[in-house]
């Protein structure tokens, strides 16, 4: 029986990845006032996102990557300060981005199609967020966490994709064939790398990201062509 792995930004989460940038971003920098200078918070962020990801080495949480990253470009500040601003904001002001963002109709009626024929459906976003910023975008595409039997964050996953090292972990940790998974996102390059492992993929082109094209993905096609592959096949 089939393992379906989604992917959140962009997936089950309707989203422009622009506009979810520029808001969180926007608030981000509003909450750190006082502790971080707005000026080169967001390029700051993604250069220490970008060498926690390619960062594969075992042992260590991406949230422990992520800090020891970040914090290396903000010497001689309250760093513990910083990241208890930063939790807090995603406790309460993060709430503000939900207006950019929507749920996907039809991947939400798939992932309750799938759940209800007794298939395994885990959530494989990208673990470049704390699980309480997780938690709640997933509750902006309608779901709690307890509908999938794994939620990847950054506290409990050491690696990112577009690494097959992600896969491998998730397969391993959650007893999963990969020859009987299928990974479904909209990102050519992260959620497809899937297939490094022999994982089949499906492109969701609706907030498609990359070319699809040239992605190698296996099925391409936008939600709602996946919803009706999903009810044809299983």
């Amino acid at each position: 029986m089939k393992t379906f792995l989604f992917d959140l930004d962009g997936t089950l989460l309707a989203m422009d990845s622009q506009d979810f940038m520029h808001a969180y971003f926007g608030e981000l920098a509003h909450a750190l006032h006082g502790l971080l200078p707005a000026e080169g918070l967001a390029m700051n962020i993604l250069a220490a996102t970008a060498r926690m990801q390619a960062d594969t080495s075992p042992g260590s949480s991406n949230l422990v990557k992520f800090r020891r990253e970040f914090e290396a470009l903000y010497q001689g500040v309250d760093q513990q300060a910083v990241w208890d601003r930063i939790m807090e904001f995603y406790a309460t002001t993060f709430d503000n981005v939900h207006d950019v963002v929507g749920r996907n109709e039809p991947l939400y009626r798939s992932v309750v199609y799938l759940r209800q024929k007794g298939y395994r459906v885990l959530l494989t976003t990208n673990p470049i967020f704390p699980q309480l910023a997780t938690y709640k975008r997933l509750a902006w595409a309608g779901f709690s966490p307890d509908v999938f039997e794994y939620v990847s964050t950054m506290e409990n996953c050491g690696y990112s994709k577009p690494n097959a090292a992600y896969w491998n972990h998730v397969a391993t940790i959650m007893k999963v064939d990969p020859a009987q998974a299928i990974a479904v996102g909209n990102d050519c390059a992260e959620d497809m790398s899937a297939h490094l492992v022999g994982i089949e993929t499906y492109l969701v082109t609706d907030y498609v990201i990359g070319d699809a094209a040239s992605s190698g993905a296996d099925h391409v096609s936008d939600a709602l062509g996946f919803e009706r592959w999903v009810l044809a096949n299983y």
